[in-house]
């Protein structure tokens, strides 16, 4: 921080050491310009062919001697510009931290190609389930959780079609006057899954949760 501080000191002062000159036609050398001044100086020309280049004196008393004596020349009949270099105006840029966007995480939806299905009448066959679920491969009820509901657990003909079931729940097929709710299989696999050892641990829960 000292460094850029001490450069942009030095800069100041090189500038007001220094004249602005602009002639009327394209600097083709250095003479066009040291001809216009006198005593110890320094010109600085632009990378590319210009009209206007920095003329810098060793002392701010040299730049405003040469500058009363040069500021009414002409050259090829017309007037030579020059100017006072204006003060620097120092800013010190500080970097601004950009926002970090954390986009909101939604949990995805877990699917299986088996699903749980509560909310089912109690009376409801197995082949009317699965006459209201297309794609449905086979359907297997389980043991009424109240006195008017039971679930089941049915296998879908692949995961594309249970996803399809699970993502739009606006959907799901009324049974018996009754609009059946579908979940994921989340229980942990087996090699053997028997269908009608079912915790009754999950009843509880789907009679709490659908029961409509």
């Amino acid at each position: 921080m000292q460094k850029v501080q001490r450069k942009l000191i030095q800069l100041k002062k090189r500038r007001e050491r220094t004249l602005n000159v602009r002639l009327p036609h394209v600097i083709k050398n250095q003479e066009e310009v040291r001809s216009l001044f006198v005593g110890d100086f320094h010109i600085k020309l632009p990378r590319q062919s210009s009209r206007s280049c920095h003329v810098i004196f060793p002392t701010v008393e040299e730049k405003n001697k040469n500058y009363k004596l040069a500021r009414d020349k002409t050259v090829d009949g017309k007037r030579v510009v020059i100017q006072l270099l204006s003060d620097v105006a120092f800013k010190t840029k500080t970097k601004e931290k950009k926002k970090v966007f954390v986009p909101e995480i939604k949990p995805d939806i877990q699917v299986t190609q088996t699903l749980f299905i509560s909310n089912i009448p109690n009376g409801t066959k197995s082949h009317e389930l699965k006459g209201v679920l297309p794609g449905c491969i086979r359907a297997t009820l389980l043991k009424s959780y109240n006195k008017d509901f039971r679930s089941a657990i049915v296998k879908m003909e692949n995961i594309q079609v249970a996803a399809e079931y699970l993502k739009e729940k606006d959907k799901w097929p009324i049974l018996n006057g009754h609009k059946i709710c579908l979940k994921s299989d989340t229980r942990s696999k087996h090699k053997r899954t028997n269908f009608k050892h079912i915790s009754k641990s999950f009843n509880k829960s789907v009679a709490d949760e659908y029961t409509i």
